[in-house]
C-alpha cells in the first residue's frame, strides 16, 4: 500500500525529532557530570549543570507565550528549523566550554524549544484530520521515544570504567551528538509543505502575531486548561527529577564503583 503524502510528512517529522533528540536528551542526561569533570580539569570554569537547566526551562516557559506569534509569522516548518538549530548550538557549546557560552546557549535552546514544540504541534495538526490525528500523534511519539536509546547506549559504552570524563572522551561524545543534531536539522529542513488528504497543499493560516498571542491567553484561561494545570505542574516536577537530578545522582554515587558515570547512560 502506497503511503500518502501526509503519512510521509509525519514519518519524516518523527525521524527528524528522534535524531535531534537522541543528541539533546543524551546531552541533558550527562550534562551535570560532564561539567563537573570540566571543572576539575579547569578550575576557572564554574559552569553548573543545574543552573544551566534552570535557565533553559525558565526561558522555555516564558517564550512559550510568544511562540504562537513567532510561528504565525515564520510558519511551522521554518520555525522548526530555527528551533532545531538552537538545540544544535547548545550541544556544540560543550566542545568549547565557557561559563558565559554555557548560559547563553542554555537561554538560546530555551527559546528554540518553545518554537520547535509549538511548531511541531501545528505541523502535525495540519497533516492530520479528525480520523488520523490520534494515529499520527501516536506514530510521532513512538518514533520520538526511540531517541532515549541510541545516545545513552553510546554514553554507557564510552564512559565505562571512568570515574572522570576526560577531555578526549568529552570531545568524542559531543562531536557525535552535535553531528546527530545536525542530521536532525537536515531532516527537518527536508519536510514538505502540509497537504490535505487529496494531496492539495494546506495554506498556513496567518492570524497575525497579536491575534495569536491573544488566542494563547484565551486558551490558558479556559476551563479545560485550568483543570489540566495540576497535571502539567506534576509532570514538570517529574521531568525535572528524571532529566536533571536522577542521572546525576547515580553518576556521583561512589558506592556504585568505577562504572557510576557509565550507569548514567544506562539510567536514561
Amino acid at each position: 500500500m502506497e503511503l500518502d503524502k501526509r503519512m510521509i510528512n509525519i514519518i519524516v517529522l518523527g525521524i527528524g525529532f528522534m535524531t535531534a533528540f537522541t543528541a539533546f536528551q543524551t546531552c541533558g542526561n550527562i550534562e551535570k557530570i560532564v561539567l563537573d569533570s570540566i571543572r576539575k580539569d579547569d578550575p576557572s570554569f564554574t559552569g553548573d549543570g543545574y543552573i544551566s537547566l534552570a535557565v533553559l526551562y525558565a526561558v522555555f516557559a516564558v517564550c512559550n507565550w510568544g511562540a504562537p506569534s513567532f510561528i504565525s509569522v515564520a510558519g511551522p516548518r521554518l520555525s522548526m528549523v530555527i528551533g532545531s538549530l538552537c538545540y544544535g548550538f547548545f550541544i556544540a557549546s560543550f566542545l568549547a566550554p565557557s561559563n558565559v557560552l554555557l548560559y547563553i546557549a542554555s537561554g538560546v535552546v530555551g527559546f528554540g524549544a518553545a518554537i520547535l514544540w509549538a511548531a511541531q504541534g501545528s505541523y502535525l495538526t495540519l497533516n492530520s484530520d479528525s480520523a488520523t490525528i490520534q494515529r499520527n500523534s501516536g506514530l510521532f511519539w513512538a518514533m520520538f521515544q526511540v531517541s532515549m536509546f541510541a545516545g545513552n547506549i553510546f554514553v554507557t559504552l564510552e564512559f565505562a570504567g571512568k570515574s572522570h570524563i576526560d577531555a578526549e572522551s568529552r570531545t568524542l561524545v559531543f562531536t557525535v551528538l552535535t553531528s546527530l543534531s545536525g542530521l536532525g536539522v537536515i531532516l527537518i529542513v527536508c519536510l514538505r509543505p502540509a497537504v490535505r488528504q487529496d494531496g492539495e497543499l494546506v495554506s498556513h493560516q496567518n492570524a497575525g502575531p497579536l491575534e495569536a498571542f491573544r488566542t494563547s491567553f484565551k486558551l490558558f484561561t479556559s476551563r479545560n486548561m485550568i483543570l489540566l494545570s495540576a497535571m502539567f505542574f506534576y509532570s514538570g516536577l517529574e521531568t525535572c527529577f528524571y532529566s536533571g537530578v536522577y542521572g546525576s545522582t547515580i553518576g556521583f554515587t561512589q558506592q556504585l564503583g568505577a562504572n557510576s558515570k557509565s550507569l548514567v547512560g544506562m539510567s536514561g
